[in-house]
């Protein structure tokens, strides 16, 4: 056992961005989908406590949320202007798919038509709440980025050391010497 655990690899700065990203994305969700069933059954919920049902909804939200961006594969993450552009469709595609596979998971026929129309409901009704979920989005896009960059610095190939000598700058001038 020990020496299983002495084995253990560490996970790189990129991987711990990209599950951080996953973790926060599922909390949102979560969040979101107990902000639904609070306003479902209005203040009763927090005396009374949750039922299984309840529960199971603000778990399918972190699910549902989760696996959109799972999903949105390269939508989120990208570098540069081009990799904004995207995470601008990502961060709307991660809400619907988002919605849809909680709602899904929820209440497995009408929910899937309820998962979106609610988070609709919710971000028009609550402004902060849109806000802070696009906001979470936008620093997902950014641990995503830290990812992608890592992962494509893998197959960029290193660059050879410049000799200082004379002689072979003029053989490379020379043509002779690549």
């Amino acid at each position: 056992m020990r020496k299983r655990w002495r084995n253990r690899q560490i996970p790189t700065e990129g991987e711990r961005a990209r599950a951080l990203a996953y973790i926060a994305v599922a909390l949102f969700g979560a969040g979101f989908a107990f902000l639904t069933v609070t306003r479902m059954y209005g203040a009763r919920v927090l005396g009374a406590g949750l039922t299984w049902y309840d529960l199971w909804i603000v778990v399918s939200g972190g699910i549902g949320a989760a696996a959109a961006l799972f999903l949105a594969g390269d939508r989120m993450g990208q570098p540069g202007f081009r990799g904004i552009y995207q995470a601008l469709f990502g961060m709307i595609w991660v809400s619907f798919v988002g919605a849809l596979i909680a709602g899904t998971l929820a209440l497995p026929f009408y929910g899937t038509m309820f998962g979106p129309f609610t988070l609709g409901v919710t971000l028009t009704s609550a402004p902060l709440l849109a806000m802070l979920w696009f906001a979470n989005l936008l620093s997902v896009h950014a641990l995503l980025t830290r990812w992608h960059i890592e992962r494509e610095s893998i197959f960029v190939a290193p660059v050879p050391p410049m000799p200082l000598r004379r002689s072979s700058q003029r053989l490379r001038m020379a043509g002779r010497v690549n």
